[in-house]
């Protein structure tokens, strides 16, 4: 069913601005949280507990994020803290007023959550994990000075029919997501070093393994991708881990996905 034409309209226009990654004192774009019935566990080093999560672009017309720029869960976003307690009980609780959002790197296709360990220790919890449910967005902090702020109607546009376009083209479409989600877990589940022992091919997929991928075809769609990063010397010859490697092949498949929900836009449908 097509949207109405007034929003098209609306969208339309934005889409035929340029965007850049220079400095900027406006508004970043707003992301999608891609969907994820599993949780996904958080690592706890140096104080904090953190993992990278999987996101797409909703303003093709906004600035592309940098490292780090802050942003925060939309209003009516549903972005759970999975607490596990000392006693080995599970305690489900809203994310929002206790994590940290963070662009994992320059561009719109990852971004970092974390909770400060002394946080996770206040809640009472030994370990935690994070659920991402439906249509979830991610809007950016405000900027003092902002010269083009997200408005009310950016929000809503956001928040509302893109994110409801892009659930249907991107977290729930024909083209394989699930790929990506996979290329997500085997990154969190790998270190961010360089690893130079005579085995660390073996162990680093051991290491990989052990978190469990459900069923025989993701693991075997989780152990190409592994590979591939090994094929050609790409990772002893290149310098870089094989956690580098894999957000690589990750940021390039989320941005196919990405072009697709754009033409969707374009083409009102």
């Amino acid at each position: 069913m097509s949207w109405p034409t007034k929003i098209f309209t609306i969208i339309a226009a934005n889409c035929a601005a340029v965007f850049s990654l220079g400095p900027s004192q406006a508004a970043t774009q707003s992301l999608a949280l891609l969907e994820n019935s599993e949780s996904t566990p958080l690592v706890c080093e140096a104080g904090i507990c953190k993992a990278e999560f999987s996101t797409f672009c909703l303003q093709k017309e906004r600035d592309l994020p940098r490292a780090g720029d802050p942003y925060h869960v939309a209003t009516g976003g549903a972005v759970t803290l999975v607490l596990t307690l000392a006693n080995g009980t599970l305690k489900r609780i809203p994310a929002n007023s206790h994590v940290i959002i963070k662009a994992a790197r320059s561009g719109h296709t990852a971004v970092t959550i974390e909770i400060p360990h002394a946080k996770l220790s206040g809640l009472g919890a030994q370990s935690v994990a994070i659920e991402v449910g439906e249509r979830v967005a991610l809007m950016p902090d405000p900027i003092l000075g902002d010269d083009n702020p997200q408005t009310a109607q950016d929000k809503r546009l956001a928040t509302g029919p893109l994110r409801g376009l892009g659930q249907k083209v991107v977290d729930t479409g024909p083209h394989d997501a699930d790929r990506v989600r996979l290329l997500n877990r085997l990154i969190n589940a790998l270190p961010n070093s360089i690893e130079r022992q005579a085995d660390a091919r073996q162990s680093l997929w051991r290491r990989a393994a052990a978190t469990g991928f459900q069923t025989f075809q993701r693991t075997r769609i989780a152990k190409a991708e592994y590979d591939a990063c090994w094929q050609d010397r790409v990772v002893e010859l290149y310098g870089y881990s094989v956690r580098h490697c894999l957000q690589r092949r990750h940021d390039g498949l989320m941005w196919q996905h990405v072009k697709r929900y754009w033409g969707a836009v374009g083409a009102g449908s």
